[in-house]
């Protein structure tokens, strides 16, 4: 993979990285066909995943209550409107036996400097009980290895900017919640709501709401004033 910016040319060799990891990888090219998948991804949904070839249609392992979602992505990038940092979203897949398999999905646009569209790869992380796939010795090496890949594509423009930090206030409570549910309360401290929400986090107003209903349920409240009156107390006594 070579990218290429004002400062020169970079080599990047993924494939070997891509092929140990344990994360299920997914690339789509610049105009919205997948041309990879490694093998991790083709095990956890009991397929080759990119087949057929360079097709444009949504898998057929992504739930269907996702495949809108995806193809909405794709069809943003192919009109250069991908965010440029990447983005984690929570998807189901579709496993062998049909069952859902939770994930967390990361997407990084790869852009190569000539068009507004950009490749995108996919990484799909299953929640912790759902890993079905041998484990390499290696894997965390290999994976950290990925991520300082990651950031340097983004500090070279391949990838965009860094991940938006983590920025919830600060609550015991809040170590109940995941990642995405911790962005959807940041956000709602800041004074959004479910629809600006859903813009800034490139997901459907239905997730966010299922984000919400998730939260309410870990932190014992039912609405979002309630929630924001809570977590506003306790930043104020601290």
């Amino acid at each position: 993979m070579t990218a290429r910016n004002g400062a020169g040319t970079v080599v990047v060799p993924l494939q070997e990285l891509l092929e140990a990891m344990s994360d299920g990888v997914l690339i789509t090219d610049e105009n919205g066909r997948c041309t990879y998948s490694n093998p991790s991804l083709d095990l956890l949904v009991g397929m080759k995943a990119c087949d057929p070839a360079n097709h444009e249609d949504a898998p057929i392992w992504i739930s269907l209550s996702h495949q809108a979602e995806y193809r909405r992505l794709i069809t943003r990038s192919l009109n250069g409107r991908i965010p440029r940092r990447p983005q984690s979203i929570e998807w189901d897949l579709t496993g062998p036996d049909g069952d859902p398999i939770p994930t967390t999905t990361k997407i990084i646009p790869m852009h190569n400097g000539v068009g507004p569209s950009a490749a995108l790869l996919w990484i799909f992380s299953p929640a912790p009980g759902e890993m079905r796939m041998v484990q390499d010795p290696r894997r965390r090496e290999l994976e950290d290895t990925m991520r300082r890949i990651s950031d340097e594509l983004a500090r070279v423009g391949v990838g965009g900017g860094p991940v938006v930090p983590d920025s919830a206030p600060a609550h015991p409570d809040l170590e109940l919640l995941s990642r995405r549910e911790r962005d959807v309360v940041t956000h709602l401290m800041q004074g959004h709501r479910v629809v600006s929400i859903a813009e800034l986090l490139e997901v459907s107003e239905h997730t966010v709401r299922n984000h919400l209903k998730s939260i309410f349920r870990k932190l014992g409240v039912h609405s979002q004033a309630e929630l924001v009156d809570r977590l506003h107390s306790t930043a104020v006594a601290s």
